[in-house]
């Protein structure tokens, strides 16, 4: 076993990167079933399904319709995103398109264009939330300002505020 072998193994399972792509002229295209997390530093085109963790690291950018447990993203992703868990855009992450998911945070920086609807199989949790937890909206969010299009009809509560959560450093749902 090398180096990075046995530093992925004391890791917990769930945290375990199974496989690094990585390189600025690599471009991979096609469909790719990944059974535990990734992490992707180079272009990649098509349909992934990832049973762990998608990672898209500064130099990646993803364009493909993604299915995944959590995903965190660093640099570009484009498509319909399925996540079971939680999506998170980092301060300089980019991301296009649908999403589905039980949480997505955009830390302040981050960038998020398209749709979002929450997933959750807490039927009481989204009766509570109300209209908060049907949202669907398109968020373009960078340094300070929120602006998005969509349910105007729901009341302004604070400047970073969506369903139940309040944070000063980006936007939760």
């Amino acid at each position: 076993m090398n180096y990075f072998e046995e530093e992925n193994a004391k890791l917990p399972e769930e945290s375990r990167v199974l496989l690094t792509i990585m390189g600025d002229s690599a471009v991979l295209d096609g469909k790719f079933k990944i059974s535990q997390s990734i992490d992707i530093d180079c272009e990649v085109r098509g349909k992934l399904n990832v049973d762990g963790k998608l990672t898209i690291q500064k130099n990646g950018l993803v364009s493909a319709d993604v299915k995944t447990t959590d995903a965190e993203i660093i640099g570009t992703y484009e498509g319909n995103m399925e996540a079971s868990g939680v999506v998170e855009i980092k301060e300089i992450g980019i991301a296009i398109g649908n999403m589905k998911t039980d949480s997505l945070i955009i830390n302040k920086g981050g960038i998020f264009s398209g749709n979002v609807t929450r997933m959750s199989g807490d039927e009481e949790k989204s009766k509570k939330r109300g209209k908060a937890s049907k949202i669907k909206k398109e968020y373009n969010y960078s340094d300070d300002t929120v602006s998005s299009t969509g349910n105007e009809d729901l009341p302004e509560t604070s400047k970073y505020q969506t369903g139940d959560q309040e944070n000063e450093e980006g936007l939760s749902l």
